[in-house]
């Protein structure tokens, strides 16, 4: 090939380039903080962060390029495409660190919008080189946050479907809680930590399960920051008197805030734990209450609703749980497996099966 040839190739080809559009293009969104934030016009690759990981999942599991750590408990209850393949954090870390987060090399990342965040957004998009997006993820706004991730992550149609479920089922409950008289209502402790002597009051987004459902929060203590977990005494909830007692923990699996406050003999004065009314919330495959505040208790709404007001909300856990399942965790399971889940709650007889 001469010169001439190569110079004319090369023209042929540049002009082919310009007059083809950028390589990558691109389409200018509005996210749910209202800031405008260029994303690809194909997203293959998403990293979701913290509690955005549930909500991401159950409208596009295969674009979700990290998960939390799980057992082989929870992977039971998901489709593999929530965990092949996708990058998760060190053993004693629940984060991911810097330099994994660059080698992710995500085409778009999701945030929760919460007070600061754009900021954070910001500095993150910077780090990684990648468009970060901020999502509302309070419980009264999950009909819009899905139809919004449908439309950026390309699956319109499961976004109105994951919306849809929320209208016909979720929404309901809090309207109907809203006529449980005052003096009706179930009195709840929150049991957070292995000594079950930390909580999070009325209002917070640990909580919100219970207050979207009609119970009433006993502790009165400060609403603090991010994660939350007030301190409190043996001596306040001597005082508070809840009703109900539900627990949380990491250790989930081992029922540590359970027995911690079932097994302790200081908290027998409390009359929920004589009784026996102390329930530990079920945790396949993301806790049905909080840890992560995602769309992971949309279920726990279902759940507590009939556990504090059977009356109020004769619901079919059975049926709902599936079709959550199905929609959510893009997982078919059986009326057995319901019953298995459901029977987490209380972990004596659960050992005993």
């Amino acid at each position: 090939m001469n010169i001439r040839q190569r110079t004319l190739g090369a023209v042929g080809l540049l002009a082919a380039l310009l007059f083809a559009g950028p390589l990558h293009a691109e389409r200018l969104v509005t996210d749910m903080a209202g800031r405008q934030v260029k994303i690809p016009d194909e997203v293959r690759r998403v990293y979701a962060v913290g509690h955005c990981v549930p909500m991401v999942g159950a409208v596009a599991p295969d674009k979700l390029a990290n998960n939390f750590r799980l057992n082989d408990t929870a992977k039971r209850f998901l489709s593999p495409q929530f965990y092949e393949g996708k990058v998760v954090p060190g053993v004693n870390s629940r984060m991911l660190s810097d330099e994994e987060l660059v080698k992710l090399a995500p085409d778009l990342v999701i945030m929760e919008a919460m007070p600061g965040a754009a900021e954070r957004a910001d500095r993150l998009s910077a780090r990684l080189q990648a468009p970060v997006l901020l999502i509302d993820q309070d419980m009264h706004s999950y009909k819009p946050a899905f139809a919004f991730l449908g439309e950026v992550l390309q699956r319109p149609e499961q976004g109105r479907a994951l919306a849809d479920f929320v209208a016909a089922h979720l929404d309901p409950i809090e309207e109907r809680a809203r006529s449980i008289p005052a003096d009706k209502r179930v009195r709840v402790y929150y049991a957070e930590g292995p000594d079950g002597l930390s909580t999070n009051p009325a209002g917070s987004s640990h909580t919100q399960v219970l207050d979207f459902v009609g119970g009433l929060n006993v502790a009165q203590v400060v609403n603090l920051p991010d994660e939350g977990m007030s301190s409190v005494s043996l001596e306040q909830l001597y005082l508070w008197q809840p009703d109900l007692i539900l627990t949380w923990t990491p250790a989930a699996d081992q029922s540590t805030t359970w027995k911690a406050v079932v097994e302790n003999p200081l908290w027998q004065p409390v009359d929920a734990v004589k009784q026996g009314k102390v329930l530990q919330i079920p945790w396949i495959p993301f806790s049905w209450f909080d840890r992560p505040p995602g769309s992971n208790r949309i279920l726990g709404a279902f759940w507590l609703a009939r556990t504090l007001y059977p009356e109020v909300f004769p619901l079919d856990l059975t049926s709902l749980t599936r079709e959550y399942f199905r929609l959510f965790y893009h997982r078919e399971i059986s009326a057995a497996d319901v019953s298995y889940l459901l029977g987490l709650s209380t972990p004596q007889a659960a050992a005993g099966r």
